[in-house]
């Protein structure tokens, strides 16, 4: 008995203390690192936010869509580490369905029924009776695979329009079928060169885009005259232009345009002689978001600037009454999007009050009103940790004028380790606004300056055309003068400096740490393109009639010494000198630039003992989607930027096993 006794105690000892020694483990590990860099060391920084809050958070709910008639809304919502649907009831407040069985929804036109795709198939929900065996299948019968919607009925008496591209690939022609998806007929047969069509509201055509010969430099415009198509005006793909609204006598349509001059504006075209009055211009950048609420009424109703913050420029009563709602929430607000039920009264909003998290509105048109649907929580939470977006312009060594986004972290005084954005595209751009990894980077210390290179779209042509044939070269000087002019500015310590963007911004990246390497010294480089010859040589397929537009960058690799410049300028082919250490960010299902451009990367830098460290997922493409990866990225960024630029980490956090355990 007596040794029972013993052999129990210590058993019991044995266990106890193995157990407070894993408890004091966990406690350690997870302990936050303080900063070492010395500016950050001597601030008073807000609360270090853990990762499981910014990309783990369980009370998420986003991505609001309004029914028809304002009655449901239907959103994304966290739920015990799933992702599901839920509908709720905007008169009771009560929750009506939850749909965990899904990959996209929208709500049907003209009735409170939930569209849901699943499983390459589009069923209707009714809110009142949501059980999957009540679900009512309305996939478009007779369409093999590339299909989608592409125009909502004007009533619900109108045939839904389907394009798809099943007939020939990279080819479309328009369907109709019935709003159940059935009795599937052919509206429109594509003759192989045409991009885009514009229906009137009884589904006639009346416009067409048309690319003449595969990689013209040309857009041709053809109106429908009588059931004849007359050619109305080639616009060379330099040249912005895309119309929004056909008038319902078919004499003028109204468009977004840069003919002729710089910046794209809202123009009134002529479709007789191709002539254009502008209505509506910019002299800060390009006016391309324009909101119409109904595409039949022959007047467009407001255009969105977004060149130095968001600014709403109304055309119509219903624009007017827009911009005042959107008022009500502060004098800087960031619209993050909106849906809007098909006659225009009812939108669903994202507003980003001071580009600090969301607010998700409906507003009513009709009365003028606006009524919450629900809010970011983590906005609620941490709003007050979270660092201001700023707009800041400066000149490149040539003079140009470049635009970008500072986020600095909060309460610190003087030169920060700093961490450069780089946008992909490259014909893309940074928008003021909202974003959750620059603040995830500012609470870790670091200043980030999100940068519109020459080449980026969005203010002008001229800036945008400085930009072509620049890759590895000018648009590279643009992000050494971005460093040094915060560096000028005593924003950025300059033996602090890393850079990280993906696809462009990852090749970016990437030759920034072999030809700059005094400059960076550290990089992330996520989804890559890293050897350029071959991009160009093999692009993805659905890039189909577009590839004139990427030539105008990088060249055509059918030219011998456009190839050979290629090589040059392509960080796979210069990483002899890579100095600084890089974590490569990659997914082997990249269907846009390839995993095994990364591979051949790291390959080739782990064979030269260079730094390179890699954060490889099986199960993601050209980004990241899923939240356990964006766990485990954070994770790793904020370890690998603590270590080479001395910001602060959070270290081990809980949700990094429960991201390894739990699948989709």
């Amino acid at each position: 008995m007596v040794l029972f006794r013993r052999i129990t105690f210590y058993l019991f000892f044995g266990i106890f203390g193995l157990g407070l020694a894993a408890v004091s483990l966990i406690w350690f590990w997870s302990l936050d690192s303080a900063p070492r860099h010395p500016t950050l060391a001597e601030a008073d920084l807000p609360p270090l936010i853990p990762v499981r809050q910014f990309y783990a958070d369980q009370s998420l709910e986003w991505a609001y869509a309004v029914s028809f008639d304002g009655r449901y809304a239907a959103y994304r919502a966290t739920r015990l580490t799933k992702q599901v649907i839920l509908i709720k009831d905007l008169e009771t407040g009560e929750q009506k369905a939850k749909i965990t069985d899904w990959n996209d929804y929208f709500w049907a036109p003209h009735s409170n029924q939930l569209r849901v795709k699943y499983d390459d198939r589009i069923w209707e929900v009714d809110p009142e009776n949501p059980d999957r065996d009540n679900w009512v299948d309305v996939t478009p019968r007779g369409f093999q695979s590339g299909f989608r919607y592409a125009l909502a009925p004007p009533t619900p008496d109108h045939r839904q329009v389907v394009l798809s591209y099943g007939r020939k690939e990279r080819v479309a022609d328009l369907y109709t079928v019935d709003q159940d998806g059935k009795n599937k007929e052919l509206l429109i047969e594509n003759e192989g060169q045409t991009l885009a069509w514009i229906l009137d509201k009884d589904y006639a055509p009346v416009l067409r885009y048309d690319r003449p010969e595969e990689n013209s430099k040309v857009t041709r415009f053809m109106v429908s005259d009588d059931d004849e198509w007359r050619h109305l005006m080639d616009v060379p793909i330099n040249e912005e232009f895309y119309f929004i609204e056909i008038m319902t006598n078919r004499e003028y349509g109204f468009a977004v345009s840069s003919r002729g001059r710089d910046k794209s504006a809202v123009v009134r075209v002529n479709l007789s002689d191709g002539n254009e009055e502008v209505i509506l211009a910019d002299p800060d950048g390009d006016l391309n978001w324009v909101v119409n609420f109904d595409p039949w009424d022959d007047q467009i109703d407001a255009a969105i600037s977004t060149a130095l913050g968001t600014k709403i420029l109304p055309l119509s009563d219903r624009g007017k009454i827009f911009a005042d709602l959107v008022a009500q929430y502060g004098d800087a607000v960031k619209i993050g999007g909106f849906t809007e039920s098909v006659d225009g009264r009812f939108l669903s909003v994202d507003l980003s009050p001071d580009a600090l998290g969301y607010e998700y509105v409906l507003m009513d048109l009709q009365n003028q009103t606006t009524t919450p649907l629900g809010r970011q929580n983590f906005r609620h939470k941490f709003k007050d940790h979270l660092a201001k977006t700023e707009v800041v312009q400066f000149p490149a060594r040539d003079g140009l004028v470049l635009n970008g986004l500072l986020v600095r972290p909060r309460n610190a005084q003087g030169p920060v380790p700093m961490v450069i954005e780089v946008h992909g595209g490259p014909a893309a751009h940074v928008q003021w606004g909202y974003h959750h990894f620059r603040q995830f980077l500012a609470n870790r210390g670091y200043a980030v300056l999100a940068l519109n290179y020459r080449g980026s779209d969005g203010y002008g042509r001229a800036f945008q055309k400085a930009g072509f044939g620049e890759y590895g070269k000018k648009m590279q000087d643009d992000l050494v003068d971005a460093v040094n002019w915060a560096v000028d500015q005593k924003i950025a310590d300059p033996d602090a400096i890393a850079i990280n963007g993906g696809s462009y911004g990852g090749y970016a990246s990437a030759m920034a740490m072999v030809r700059d390497p005094d400059i960076f010294k550290a990089a992330i480089i996520e989804h890559a393109m890293l050897d350029v010859e071959y991009q160009s040589q093999f692009p993805p397929y659905f890039w189909g009639l577009s590839l004139e537009k990427w030539y105008r960058y990088f060249g055509n690799p059918d030219d011998e010494g456009v190839r050979e410049e290629m090589r040059a300028r392509s960080p796979v082919n210069r990483v002899e000198d890579l100095k600084g250490p890089v974590l490569m960010v990659a997914g082997r299902r990249d269907r846009v630039v390839g995993f095994e451009q990364t591979e051949r990367f790291i390959d080739a830098a782990e064979g030269l003992g260079k730094k390179v460290e890699a954060l490889i997922f099986d199960d993601e493409g050209h980004g990241l989607n899923r939240w356990q990866s964006n766990v485990k990225h954070a994770r790793r960024v904020e370890d690998f930027l603590a270590k080479h630029l001395g910001g602060r980490s959070g270290n081990w956090d809980w949700i990094e096993p429960v991201a390894d355990f739990i699948e989709d």
